[in-house]
């Protein structure tokens, strides 16, 4: 998911993060899985010794001279005497543009240094950046909003396209306000960055989310012990959340509201150039509609094989408890695949284990997702790239482990944070975080800075998935050597669908959740005190049938915002968005191959013509509308979910007649 740096205030600039914080290491307690990790760190580190050896240290921005300089351009902004004249309305953007793009690149620099390490003197210095940009943001968006209003009946499409966007933007007029916007919005980082949780009968043993609690989930099968880690996280973050987060998004509401929007729900809604709030949201609930009778059959094969694990333990016919699929937030359910997979006598290929005993590095992960994009045409990755990202978690300070990619948006500067371990799904997640970056070059590369931005946020979250399922796919794990091509059959293929629907599918009414709870929250529908988090629960069982495993509080509980994109108010559709793109994406590339059927078998890897018309894609950055982009690509328009339910269809088949078999029901009750 990327941000506008056109439109969105400096508190979202530097948040670039990726779908998935789906970490699969060993057990909590193994001592190896420690030694694996620090003998990766100590191969990762003399691998890359070459790389940072290409990249001069002193080749960056100075923060101090960058707004110095800026502070002279904003003296002499352009006269206007016309809004509706263009060629003023050219020299004006002339001029905004150098501004812009220094108090961007000050502000990716600090925010980097900020995520990379949280301590208060890295958070006082982006409270006082935020505070030095803010009289350019009010002067720059007020006048675009005026020349806005003659260049939307411009015969000049890019004039019309991005003064239309600037005029997204908000101003704040109340320094005191913005002041403690950033202040909260630190505070939110810091607290789900440091929050642990402590054993029972332990209070000094205590764990991080990343990897530990992550860790646990992922791998234990205790029924009261995942309890113990579910709750213990939900409430020691989302407990402590809720009191910065409210005032928080009042304050971000009130702000929106002064510049005319409804709420802050609107300029989320804006920036999918979807149409207006209604036509939006009637089209995601459509996709979400026309996805569900596959995800109520998944739904209900997965309850139905978790009865029998955790007998008399939650109702067969109801709702699933959270917190016992693997994930901490119940939005990916892979990592229960081995207690459900449809056909043990044909074994998915485990890729952790291939990854370990071909001795790969966290290193060799990047250069081997990186070799898929160049293999294809697309770019290799920047000696920046190697030298200054962060790929795992530091052990003397504290970070955001959730992963990201980032857009330094300074002389080939591109960027990973990620607390990479060597696991099958970091491997998918790197590959993801790789899209991104491809995308980045793209178009820095091959437009000028306003248009250097992806066609819309769930494109950017789709290019890095879509070629996450290609690089996971039997016949390319069958190229990587990992996988004895005469071992695939029939069941073999069902056993990859089911685990990669259990990623796929079973996220769908997460993502469509966790921003239709924040609409209703900045729409003033929820009664902070007495429904807050009950609405929450309400929406996950209506959705996807996923109820919390003990009984929650609406006075204290805030289990919303023990997910990373709810204090790091970051959007959420975009997701929703990119899980059904990348299968209209996927299904277009595998086209231009001429694969008609059977696309879960398809592998681009190599094939530098499809890889052309992907390129071509990914160079217009956002020079022209997404469907136009689109279009470009497949001929398509339009957001197709028949996209993903054909990839699915022999599952679906599947299941309809092994739930029948079972007697498994379908649906729940709410």
């Amino acid at each position: 998911m990327m941000k506008s740096s056109i439109v969105m205030l400096f508190l979202f600039i530097f948040s670039f993060q990726c779908s998935i914080s789906n970490q699969k290491p060993d057990h909590i307690f193994e001592k190896q899985s420690e030694q694996i990790i620090s003998m990766s760190k100590r191969r990762f580190e003399q691998e890359t010794d070459n790389d940072q050896s290409k990249v001069d240290p002193n080749d960056r921005i100075s923060v101090e001279l960058w707004n110095k300089l800026n502070e002279e351009d904003i003296k002499n902004m352009p006269m206007i005497d016309d809004y509706s004249n263009e060629h003023t309305a050219t020299q004006w953007l002339t001029w905004y543009v150098r501004v812009l793009q220094r108090y961007n690149q000050i502000d990716n620099h600090l925010g980097w240094n900020f995520l990379t390490n949280i301590n208060e003197e890295n958070q006082e210095v982006l409270i006082n950046q935020t505070l030095i940009r803010a009289p350019f943001t009010k002067l720059s968006l007020t006048a675009a909003k005026k020349f806005n209003e003659y260049m939307k009946y411009s015969q000049n499409e890019d004039l019309k396209r991005i003064f239309g966007r600037l005029a997204l933007g908000t101003i704040n007029n109340n320094e005191e306000d913005l002041k403690r916007t950033s202040q909260l919005q630190a505070e939110l980082e810091n607290i789900y960055a440091t929050t642990k949780v402590c054993e029972s009968n332990n209070p000094e043993k205590c764990y991080t989310l990343s990897p530990y609690l992550e860790r646990s989930m992922q791998i234990e099968k205790d029924y009261d012990r995942l309890i113990w880690a579910w709750k213990g996280w939900h409430d020691s973050c989302g407990n402590k959340v809720r009191p910065v987060y409210i005032p928080y998004i009042n304050l971000l509401n009130k702000n929106t509201k002064e510049n005319g929007y409804k709420d802050l729900s609107e300029p989320w809604i804006a920036e999918y150039e979807m149409g207006d709030i209604e036509e939006f949201e009637e089209t995601i609930d459509q996709l979400l509609n026309d996805t569900m009778p596959l995800y109520e059959q998944l739904h209900a094969y997965v309850r139905g094989r978790l009865c029998s694990i955790y007998p008399n333990r939650f109702n067969c016919h109801g709702p699933i408890p959270a917190h016992i699929l693997g994930n901490m937030w119940a939005q990916q359910w892979n990592d229960r695949f081995d207690d459900l997979i449809p056909y043990p006598d044909a074994p998915l290929v485990n890729i952790t284990g291939a990854l370990i005993e071909r001795g790969y590095t966290v290193h060799r992960m990047f250069t081997t997702a990186e070799s898929f994009f160049t293999s294809i045409g697309l770019y290799p990755m920047t000696p920046k790239f190697w030298a200054r990202s962060l790929f795992e978690k530091p052990t003397d300070r504290d970070v955001v482990c959730h992963a990201s990619a980032h857009h330094m948006q300074y002389q080939d500067d591109f960027r990973v944070k990620m607390c990479t371990e060597v696991n099958d799904d970091h491997f998918d997640t790197v590959h993801h975080e790789l899209g991104h970056i491809e995308y980045f070059m793209a178009y820095e590369r091959n437009q000028p800075y306003l248009y250097q931005e992806g066609a819309n946020a769930g494109f950017h979250e789709a290019i890095g998935d879509t070629i996450g399922i290609f690089a996971t796919s039997p016949t390319h794990l069958i190229t990587l050597g990992f996988l004895d091509e005469n071992i695939v059959n029939s069941h073999y293929e069902i056993n990859y669908l089911l685990r990669l629907a259990l990623q796929k599918v079973a996220f769908l009414p997460f993502a469509y959740v966790m921003d239709k709870y924040r609409f209703l929250l900045f729409r003033d529908k929820i009664d902070h005190e007495n429904e807050l988090n009950s609405i929450w629960w309400a929406l996950r069982i209506k959705h996807g049938g996923i109820m919390p495993p003990v009984p929650r509080n609406d006075k204290e509980n805030f289990d919303a915002g023990a997910k990373y994109h709810t204090p790091s108010n970051v959007p959420y559709l975009r997701y929703f968005i990119a899980h059904i793109l990348e299968f209209q994406l996927l299904r277009s590339l595998c086209q231009l191959q001429g694969v008609t059927e059977q696309f879960h078998m398809c592998d681009i890897y190599g094939n530098k013509h499809v890889g052309e018309k992907f390129k071509d894609m990914l160079d217009m950055g956002n020079s022209k509308s997404w469907q136009e982009i689109l279009q470009s690509l497949n001929g398509e328009t339009k957001l197709d979910s028949r996209a993903i339910v054909d990839f699915f269809q022999p599952l679906y088949e599947w299941l309809k007649n092994e739930n029948h078999a079972r007697g498994y029901s379908v649906g729940w009750d709410f």
